[in-house]
């Protein structure tokens, strides 16, 4: 079972947002999309989620065509974390999470709904914000607040159905432990049959906790494999025109990509060194 896209292709008059891509997201494992700023990944998100139709291409899940989908069946096995959730209500935190329950509900929320919501809370370690009014939250723990939302739509389905978790950039505002905490839940809910796929800019954490990983450059794909086989120099270089040296990570089975930065030219050391001087002076 997989969300298929096959050979999409996104064009602005003849500008190309995404040309010819196709990727496979599989039950039980996490892609990570990354590639540089303009490359297309949100584009691409987008176009799986069916919010933008493609020029060319096509996207199935379980192999059955997206637009055939009712769109409560698709809820309640398909949750997706957008990169900005806007809301301006005054919800508390607990009432923007019930949210996610909503393919489910019949009538009113049962007590399950709220097992369930509870427990999305208590994993993402926003328990204790469940009676804050959303909109005072930090941008962190509001883009926790969302992940324990998407989490309870697609918390607890039958064991006979496929389970997909989409997150664009879901480490956005966030310290490195909560960066962490949101991608060992990721890595938790794949290990436990979800299909998950998240776009991420932080290659390191790309190569810790993906399965896969797949590189947009000019909204074509560079390349997709594990890791160790994507996280070369030459493809860092290549794409994101960073020099940097691979080596395997001390402490875990995956690469671990180190930036070298160096000053390129006299005028650039000149002008740091100015800088500098009048920032101490």
């Amino acid at each position: 079972m997989s969300i298929k896209a096959t050979q999409i292709t996104v064009h602005v008059g003849n500008a190309y947002i995404l040309q010819d891509v196709s990727l496979c997201l599989n039950t039980g494992e996490l892609l990570a999309v990354v590639g540089p700023n303009g490359a297309g990944k949100s584009t691409l998100l987008k176009v799986l989620t069916g919010e933008l139709h493609p020029h060319k291409g096509t996207i199935s899940i379980d192999d059955k065509p997206l637009a055939r989908w009712p769109k409560k069946a698709l809820a309640q096995r398909r949750a997706v974390l957008p990169q900005n959730s806007t809301l301006s209500f005054g919800f508390t935190a607990l009432q923007v999470v019930l949210l996610g329950r909503t393919p489910h509900i019949r009538g009113i929320e049962s007590r399950h709904d709220y097992e369930i919501v509870h427990e999305a809370m208590r994993l993402t370690a926003t328990d204790h914000l469940a009676h804050r009014v959303y909109t005072t939250l930090s941008g962190g723990e509001r883009q926790r607040i969302q992940l324990a939302r998407v989490l309870a739509q697609i918390w607890g389905q039958d064991s006979n159905n496929t389970r997909y978790l989409l997150l664009d950039e879901p480490t956005n505002n966030l310290d490195i432990h909560h960066q962490h905490s949101i991608l060992r839940i990721a890595r938790h809910f794949a290990n436990n049959g979800t299909g998950v796929l998240a776009i991420l800019h932080d290659l390191n954490l790309a190569a810790q906790y993906a399965d896969r990983i797949l590189v947009l450059d000019k909204g074509m794909v560079a390349t997709v494999g594990t890791p160790k086989v994507v996280l070369t120099p030459h493809l860092i270089q290549n794409t994101f025109k960073l020099t940097v040296v691979v080596q395997d990570h001390p402490c875990m089975d995956c690469p671990l990509v180190i930036p070298v930065t160096h000053v390129n030219s006299v005028q650039e050391k000149d002008f740091l060194k100015q800088h500098f001087q009048e920032a101490i002076s």
